[in-house]
């Protein structure tokens, strides 16, 4: 770690510890109201927004013993379509949602967004500790009217970190598992101190991959503070910091898959990357080292009885990447930017793909009760996103990268520059207003109808690289985003609501730097309109909601007749299901949770690669499975606790023409625990928890990592092979945890 980020983590912990303030959901983007108490194990709550969205409470959370991160344990609810690399929670995971992948859904934390600011892709060292979160909720198919996302033409993911306790306290876990998983966790909380209180909290996560040869690490710090006036006003102050060195896991076609294994280990149920040295895709170059801090400052202001207003500066920094092969050098390489005469032709280098992040923004917003009927909401976010992106090629020693950080043992050319294989500084200047009104017609009758406008920009400079000369390009994109809802309240046990949204996603940062006129390409626009039923009593929940989204512009990238990268418009898609959430409480302290999504999500335009227009329309978008179901039943007497669940998740495609299919599988997972309290003075209670994933072992590729356009070769468009995530194997882990 450089100094200066060393510097920053120590001041900004200092700072958490000597200030008096911080909050936990004040700017957290959709909290969600709740009447009643969670059911089906903290998986379903009552609820009152008109629109489709599910909620997931620390309990739920807490219950789940494994290391996985906060979106690992949401897999469960409708329309969310999950899978992840592993079950340490810091390497890969993959997600579609009513047939958008994660970079077309928003994510944030606390209201600061997590999306990528280039490519919109969601990495699981940006997540924290499932420890300190006390909610994830998921609207399924429109971001909040207030949602700091300028990626987001479907749903939205939100999730909000606990707040200090009133009672001062020490909280350890530590978690034993598969291919030699450990997670040490503590969190130290000061209590109530005045009107003060705060906790901070720290962990290690070590394991070994599950296949393939190679480590990964994690280290994390994480703190939270709350001052609460005496006149009502909050301010809250919470800092996340992450540090990750992880080697990365290899994705695969699926002949490889379906093949038999090799001594090399990249074929077979569980290929990963060469343990040959002498290969470029040697598991030593595949690395993936990676650090962030989030930092985020909440001021809930009472300015009268009707008027309240939210400011929220906040801050994100973030540095690494990684390769998955090494790359070598040429003599004859030309190059109109250096010199390489210096090269030796056949020496191997490490060329991983770092981004530097800057990325400072602020929050504002009020809330006017304007009368009995009437509740005006208005605010302003804006953001200044700096993303550097470089391609170093770093020495290597028997096929070992010298700096997998990529900060020293740089390949200088025979003039004295660092050879680069991308040299790029994208600046992304977005900013949103809105205004909503609430309107409360009547007990029963509730409507909802606002408007945002957003503005997005790119800056693309391009400081020259091996095959690129300099240049500079930049964009603008804006939007009027409308969205109304209602909601009718028949009774206390049903409710109705209907949901029109539309959403914008500016294109992707690759537009600035891919060929041809992919500059020109208009943002992604999509229409949602919802319809559903909820009925709630005290021991059952149950959901039912009709979905029905038309979006046009696709994104995708493709090339052109001379095979170079370029970013296509695709045409429109509508994806039109149905989602069902059903919990509850059974005597004898039994529960259940089930789930069911049925998702059409159909490409209504035709892609075209290298000239040629592919066969898309009418297609079922990749990695989206018609039918997903999840069942589940558990028990809890607050001492004894146990669940037992199942998932069956479709067929799906991984690419656009349909081309090759990937079979559906049903896999189950098992968890039990003791809670015991102690009337001790120094412990209060302890938990011994245990849980097993993938009961039976089911091998299956889980998700395509890379979607390709089309398998089959179609006149000059040559077809390539979708690259798969391979399916975990079974897995237990064991966790001890007690409150001191």
């Amino acid at each position: 770690m450089k100094t200066f980020e060393k510097k920053l983590l120590s001041v900004s912990v200092l700072s958490i510890l000597l200030s008096a303030t911080a909050q936990a959901q004040s700017v957290d983007v959709g909290v969600v109201s709740v009447k009643g108490q969670a059911l089906g194990g903290g998986m379903m709550v009552q609820e009152d927004t008109p629109k489709a969205r599910s909620v997931v409470t620390s309990d739920a959370l807490n219950s789940n013993p494994s290391a996985g991160n906060a979106l690992d344990k949401i897999a469960k609810v409708p329309g969310l379509q999950m899978s992840s690399t592993d079950s340490s929670g810091i390497s890969g995971l993959n997600y579609t949602m009513r047939g958008m992948g994660a970079d077309q859904i928003g994510l944030s934390a606390d209201g600061i967004p997590l999306n990528d600011s280039g490519n919109y892709a969601v990495y699981p060292n940006l997540l924290g500790d499932s420890e300190n979160i006390s909610q994830v909720f998921v609207t399924q198919g429109s971001a909040e009217v207030d949602g700091p996302h300028i990626g987001s033409s479907g749903g939205n993911i939100g999730l909000s970190t606990k707040r200090p306790d009133k009672n001062a306290g020490l909280f350890v876990e530590q978690k034993f598992g598969s291919n030699d998983l450990k997670k040490t966790f503590a969190r130290i909380e000061t209590g109530q101190i005045g009107n003060f209180s705060a906790w901070l909290s720290a962990s290690h996560t070590t394991a070994d991959k599950w296949k393939g040869q190679g480590d990964l690490e994690s280290n994390r710090v994480e703190a939270n503070a709350f001052y609460k006036a005496d006149n009502g006003n909050t301010s809250s102050l919470i800092v996340k910091y992450n540090k990750q060195e992880n080697y990365q896991y290899n994705s695969v076609k699926k002949s490889d898959f379906d093949a038999s294994p090799n001594p090399d280990g990249t074929t077979g149920h569980k290929a990963d990357y060469s343990s040959n040295p002498t290969n470029s895709k040697y598991y030593q170059y595949a690395r993936n080292p990676f650090e962030n801090l989030n930092v985020s400052f909440t001021q809930d202001l009472i300015l009268s009885d009707s008027f309240k207003a939210t400011i929220q500066p906040y801050y994100y920094w973030g540095n690494g990447g990684g390769a998955t092969e090494s790359k070598t050098l040429n003599t004859s390489s030309k190059s109109n930017l250096y010199d390489l005469k210096n090269v030796i032709n056949t020496q191997k280098f490490y060329r991983p793909s770092m981004t530097t992040t800057w990325r400072p923004g602020v929050t504002v917003k009020a809330k006017w009760d304007l009368n009995d009927q009437h509740s005006l909401s208005a605010g302003y976010w804006y953001e200044r996103a700096r993303q550097r992106q470089t391609q170093p090629f770093i020495y290597t020693d028997n096929g070992i990268p010298r700096d997998v950080w990529a900060e020293s043992n740089q390949f200088i050319d025979a003039k004295g520059q660092v050879v680069q294989g991308r040299n790029q500084l994208t600046i992304t200047p977005a900013q949103r207003v809105w205004l909503q009104d609430a309107w409360y017609v009547s007990p029963k009758v509730t409507l909802l109808g606002g408007l945002a406008w957003e503005n997005v920009e790119r800056k693309g400079n391009n400081f020259g690289s091996l095959s690129t000369t300099a240049y500079t390009k930049q964009a603008k994109y804006n939007e009027l985003l409308p969205n109304f809802s209602a909601k009718y309240q028949l009774n206390d046990q049903h409710q109705f609501f209907y949901n029109l949204s539309k959403n914008m996603r500016a294109p992707q940062s690759y537009v600035l730097y891919n060929a041809d006129d992919s500059i020109s390409l208009k943002p992604e626009l999509s229409l949602n309109q919802e319809l559903g039923w909820r009925y709630q009593t005290q021991d059952m929940l149950l959901s039912a909601t009709a979905f029905n989204m038309h979006y046009k512009n696709r994104q995708i990238s493709s090339q052109n007749g001379s095979g170079d990268d370029l970013m296509i418009n695709a045409g429109k898609v509508d994806s039109r299901g149905v989602e069902l959430e059903w919990s509850g409480n059974l005597p004898y302290n039994m529960n259940y949770y089930t789930s069911y999504s049925y998702t059409d999500s159909q490409q209504k335009g035709m892609a075209v690669k290298k000239g040629v227009s592919l066969p898309t329309v009418g297609k079922q978008t990749p990695n989206t499975s018609k039918n997903v179901f999840t069942a589940g039943i558990g028990y809890d007497n607050r001492t004894w606790s146990w669940n037992f669940s199942g998932n069956y998740t479709g067929p799906f495609y991984g690419d656009l023409t349909n081309d090759e299919k990937i079979s559906g599988r049903t896999t189950f997972d098992f968890a039990a625990g003791v809670h015991v309290p102690v009337k001790g003075n120094f412990v209060k209670d302890v938990t011994l928890s245990f849980g097993v994933n993938n009961i039976f072992d089911k091998e299956y590729l889980a998700s395509a990592k890379t979607v390709q356009i089309n398998s089959k070769t179609t006149g000059t468009a040559t077809g390539s092979a979708p690259l798969y995530n391979i399916g975990e194997e079974r897995t237990f882990v064991i966790s001890l945890s007690a409150k001191l």
